[in-house]
């Protein structure tokens, strides 16, 4: 008898631990959580095509291996800002490829392509700012609050690699 209690209230307890996660997603939105999630798995996306614009064109290990890292990262978040979106009834943005206009091969490819990165990198920090001072769902800031730390790192990478490869020109 003992077993089957334990079994029951086990159960009840994994149960309510999966409603608690899934009602996560539905917790309470804002308009401005709707708006930072659609406009950053557009965000997201051209993160990812940049990364894909290094593939054989860049020169530098700095750039090879920068590029390697990003598109995992990012799809991650953008399956998880699009779960919520749908949780919400809200429609997911269909985001078209970007072209790159970034010049041929090699270093001067490498440059361009760590100024855009750059560029973008804080566009996607402003992003995550603004929701925090107006969102209200918790996991939406988490992820602006990651985006915040994370992609801080990676602009402070890329200046410490510039001032690097400046100093051994």
């Amino acid at each position: 008898m003992r077993w089957k209690t334990a079994i029951v209230a086990l159960s009840v307890l994994l149960l309510s631990a999966g409603c608690a996660a899934a009602a996560d997603s539905n917790a309470e939105h804002v308009e401005a959580d709707v708006v930072f999630n659609t406009e950053m798995i557009t965000h997201h996306q051209q993160t990812i095509d940049l990364a894909e614009a290094a593939k054989g064109r860049a020169d530098s290990s700095f750039v090879r291996e920068l590029s390697a890292r990003l598109p995992a990262r990012e799809q991650t978040d953008i399956d998880m800002m699009e779960s919520w979106l749908r949780s919400w009834g809200e429609p997911v943005p269909m985001v078209t490829p970007m072209k790159s206009n970034l010049p041929g091969k090699g270093p001067k490819f490498d440059e361009a392509w760590l100024t855009a990165l750059s560029e973008h990198l804080h566009h996607g920090l402003q992003m995550a700012e603004n929701v925090r001072k107006t969102g209200k769902h918790g996991p939406t800031l988490e992820l602006a609050n990651k985006i915040i730390r994370e992609q801080g790192a990676k602009m402070e990478e890329i200046s410490a690699a510039r001032a690097k490869s400046s100093a051994s020109s």
